[in-house]
């Protein structure tokens, strides 16, 4: 299964950024340590320290391919002393379920570094965004460059004896226009034996390396992963 972005307020990739609910007292003030007042500016909201999400799950993987736009989960936690969440709810929904469960889950065990009062940890309350990319593919990958490498004698006999058949090669490029993983040639409906297809998909591979591409958008004009399909002539 394909992992797909999600981001935490920015590409996943991670930074974040935090509003946060804590009020100083109405009557009297907050002493830092050495007894000396501290002030709304002595502040310090919680800081991310580690905030994984969980493996997706297929409903996860769907939600996304089926999302028309790039959506986001708006997340109120509570956030104790030790920086751990001790409580999170859905502020603001995704408008899917199961992306904003998703979020809630993941959310369970993320961990921070706790908010401050002068040097003092205290709890705090904190809303978070957790933005889910688009899977939905509005503008499919394109090669940008399409040279072959040069045949050895080897493929060029094993193209000749099969007719210099056209392939279809199933290709997986990533949100930077890269190859994330090897090709894969269809060897249904050809007539090459196992030998000459073995070669011939060695040769492919071996050419579409050096290929480039411009990766596939989705319908916000965002790079995503993709697969599409070529057909080669040998």
């Amino acid at each position: 299964m394909k992992k797909i972005l999600i981001s935490l307020s920015l590409p996943l990739l991670l930074s974040l950024g935090i509003s946060a609910s804590a009020a100083l007292p109405k009557e009297g003030v907050y002493l830092d340590k050495d007894g000396s007042p501290v002030t709304e500016e002595q502040m310090v909201p919680p800081s991310l320290k580690s905030a994984k999400m969980l493996p997706q799950t297929q409903a996860v993987h769907d939600a996304l391919f089926t999302l028309p736009h790039s959506v986001s989960t708006v997340l109120l936690l509570s956030i104790n002393e030790d920086g751990a969440v001790t409580h999170e709810e859905v502020a603001e929904s995704s408008s899917s379920i199961v992306l904003d469960q998703y979020a809630a889950s993941s959310a369970e065990s993320w961990s921070f570094r706790p908010a401050r009062r002068g040097d003092k940890a205290v709890p705090f309350t904190v809303r978070i965004p957790v933005r889910f990319t688009s899977s939905m593919t509005a503008v499919p990958p394109q090669p940008l460059s399409q040279v072959m490498s040069d045949m050895t004698e080897k493929e060029r006999t094993a193209a000749e004896e099969a007719g210099h058949p056209s392939l279809s090669v199933r290709i997986s490029i990533d949100q930077n226009g890269k190859m994330d993983k090897a090709p894969e040639v269809i060897k249904e409906g050809t007539s090459l034996s196992d030998e000459n297809f073995k070669i011939l998909s060695r040769y492919i591979e071996r050419s579409l390396r050096q290929w480039t591409f411009s990766p596939a958008r989705n319908p916000d004009g965002e790079n995503i992963a993709a697969e599409t399909t070529l057909s080669l002539q040998m």
